[in-house]
């Protein structure tokens, strides 16, 4: 070998010696930098026409295991969604408080009971009253807070998604303005352990807020898709958008998380598309998931008990009579029109009671039997009180009024043959003596027969929307009137050329509508985008009126307030029976019956139907022990939220650390490395240094 080729082999040892120390120190620097992955300078012979010359540098490459990176990007996006889950239980765990607490909900209905146990001890004594009307509305009031509240995280979970595709657009165009850099570095063959670093933390901040899959290119740039293969990032970048509403109430319709191209100026150049159903998991997923789901069923359920509180509660207020009887009766608004067939079987009284002394002053009772309809029933009971009283009505809502203001009136079923429609009497039914109120009522069971006139107009409709398990929309369906009866109606939404496809309707012997996915489907849900539709002049829709919709059921438990002119005035709490054996001028109510309190004190132990409501199932139990059931279900979904984040929080750690084994720098190994190179240095110095030497000797020959 000649003395020019030594220089040049000793020099290229030199080089690459020098390259691969630099490379050390970079390591040794960045031991605690989160993200960066180690350097390994990567070497072969260099040849020149089959004679060895050297040593030369192959690629300076990150030390990854594309496997485990992989992995720590799915376990960062598992970990994120339960954990921002965790965060928005432990708020609403707060909100709840502890059920063992003297406030709870729980704590609440038990004052209740003590309070009508209390009445029960002596009706006439309106401090008594007072104080059971006091607890009630303690109830309601706890019962208002927690809808509130529910629905006041579900547009906290809106904000932060918002917010959250707002961080996700400024990570996409991060990475986009690496990916050149990273691209010249390895054309150029630059060392660009530094860029991959930032790389790596910008894909780390993007897992978690959203599932990703990463592709490199043949140029050394980086392609970015979701786990299900939607691109984020490609020849050009992809930017989301979603549009948080202002305000959040139970029926309120989310914006889609929208998706499309834009150029080089973030200017849009494609046709947006929904990239709602191609989310799977990160932090936007978490918050979609408490938002469309877990906040929603606990809503449904809190739903479930008031109205089933509230129908309790009416049901004895309605069966009973205040002392004096007030002089009017003003029901809620109903579906029902005079033309409708009653529904009701057995026997109601209608009675004027002098105010003062509590006698008889008319009466009459219907057997419903008897009339083909509302109208044909009303003119029977005003037929019959002449001039002391009339019954009425009007656009769906029912009324009763003494015709003398000194005077009461009194509705009570008939002891042997009580009034009946789906289970309620004639004054529950229409809530004529209503203690609670909503802004739904929450019970469904219509008595409608499927025979009976829908009165709908030509021109209303129904527009459907349906949803599959991933929140993609399947179907915009609208369903317009069709035929004149209910059953028409039905027929019409299980036609199969539309909702029918999706749905079964049924309408049960109690008229309730039910219904639930066909055969071919599963985990669908139904929202009702909009309803124009009118039963009867009412003001009450189709959808209302059988509660259609999780937005019913939820807003049962909206603005549940007690009747004022009961808290005004405790006497109007209904405590008394009616004596339907007594005479024209016979004291038929009496002040200070306890039968009314005894029956308000009896709910402790009765048993309640409960329709299936969120993760409820439909139960017979005491109302205070649908609290606890309340209570408990919402303890549980914290629970497991929180043992899920344990869990994936210590797969994450597992597939760091091994991660971490593999990529991360170790000072030890760096410390070995560097001895081998600066020898080697050294080496290749002293070799230079020798041939110098040569150099000298043969000039000095010279």
């Amino acid at each position: 070998m000649s003395i020019n080729g030594i220089i040049n082999t000793s020099l290229s040892g030199l080089f690459t010696n020098q390259a691969a120390i630099q490379a050390t120190s970079n390591n040794i620097a960045n031991v605690n930098t989160e993200g960066y992955s180690r350097v390994r300078v990567e070497t072969e012979a260099n040849t020149l026409q089959g004679q060895s010359a050297g040593v030369m540098i192959s690629d300076i490459k990150r030390v990854v295991d594309q496997f485990l990176e992989t992995a720590l990007r799915t376990s960062t996006s598992n970990l994120s969604e339960v954990t921002v889950q965790r965060e928005f239980h432990d708020r609403l765990q707060g909100i709840l408080g502890d059920p063992a607490s003297d406030s709870s909900l729980a704590a609440r209905m038990d004052q209740i009971y003590q309070a009508m146990a209390d009445l029960a001890l002596n009706p006439a004594d309106v401090l008594r009253r007072q104080q059971m009307l006091s607890e009630i509305g303690s109830f309601a009031d706890q019962v208002n807070l927690y809808h509130n509240q529910i629905q006041s995280l579900r547009g906290e979970a809106s904000t932060q998604m918002a917010e959250t595709v707002t961080a996700i657009n400024t990570t996409l165009q991060r990475i986009d303005s690496l990916n050149p850099l990273l691209v010249r570095a390895y054309s150029l063959g630059e060392e660009s352990g530094g860029l991959e670093g930032q790389l790596a933390l910008a894909l780390g901040d993007l897992a978690e807020m959203i599932d990703v899959k990463i592709e490199r290119t043949a140029a050394g740039g980086v392609k970015i898709a979701t786990s299900d293969g939607y691109p984020l990032l490609d020849t050009s970048l992809f930017q989301l958008e979603y549009d948080a509403p202002g305000i959040v109430e139970a029926g309120t319709t989310f914006p889609t998380i929208d998706v499309y191209r834009v150029n080089d100026n973030l200017e849009q150049i494609s046709s947006t598309a929904d990239l709602t159903p191609h989310i799977r998991s990160g932090k936007l997923k978490g918050l979609m998931e408490m938002r469309d789901n877990q906040l929603v069923d606990l809503s449904v359920t809190l739903g479930e008990l008031s109205a089933r509180v509230m129908d309790q509660f009416n049901a004895i207020q309605n069966k009973f009579s205040a002392v004096p009887a007030p002089n009017t009766l003003e029901g809620k608004q109903t579906y029902v029109d005079g033309a409708h067939p009653t529904g009701f079987t057995g026997q109601t009284t209608f009675a004027v009671v002098d105010g003062s002394n509590n006698q008889l002053v008319n009466s009459v009772t219907i057997d419903f039997s008897a009339y083909p309809d509302f109208n044909a029933a009303v003119a029977a009971v005003n037929a019959a009180l002449g001039a002391d009283g009339s019954l009425a009505l009007t656009n769906g809502v029912m009324s009763f009024t003494a015709s003398n203001a000194a005077n009461g009136v009194v509705i009570a079923d008939v002891e042997a043959d009580p009034s009946d429609r789906a289970g309620r009497g004639f004054s529950h039914f229409f809530g004529m003596n209503d203690l609670l109120s909503a802004d739904r009522p929450g019970i469904y069971e219509t008595g409608l027969d499927g025979t009976e006139d829908h009165n709908l107009g030509a021109a209303e409709a129904i527009e459907f929307e349906v949803q599959d398990a991933l929140g993609r929309q399947l179907a915009t369906i609208s369903v317009g009137t069709t035929g004149t009866t209910f059953n028409d109606m039905i027929a019409e939404l299980n036609n199969v050329g539309g909702l029918g496809a999706y749905f079964s309707f049924t309408l049960q012997g109690d008229g309730q509508l039910t219904y639930q996915e066909t055969a071919s489907y599963d985990g669908l849900s139904l929202k009702v985008v909009n309803d124009t539709t009118d039963l009867g002049s009412t003001g009450v829709t189709f959808t209302g009126a059988f509660g259609i919709g999780d937005k019913h059921r939820v807003e049962a438990a909206r603005d549940v307030t007690v009747n004022e002119d009961i808290v005004s005035d405790p006497n109007l709490l209904s405590l008394a029976v009616f004596d339907a054996t007594g005479a024209v001028g016979d004291v038929v109510l009496t002040d200070g019956d306890q039968r009314g309190a005894l029956a308000f004190q009896s709910l402790e132990t009765s048993l309640v139907a409960f329709d299936s409501a969120g993760e409820l199932k439909g139960s017979n139990v005491t109302l205070g022990q649908y609290v606890a059931r309340f209570l408990g279900n919402a303890g549980l979904q914290a629970r497991r939220v929180q043992d899920l984040e344990e869990d994936n929080l210590e797969l994450k750690q597992e597939v760091e650390a091994r991660n971490s084994a593999v990529s991360g720098v170790n000072m030890d190994e760096e410390l070995a490395n560097l001895v081998v190179y600066q020898n080697a240095y050294g080496a290749a110095a002293r070799v230079l240094s020798s041939v110098q030497g040569l150099y000298d000797d043969l000039l000095s020959i010279v």
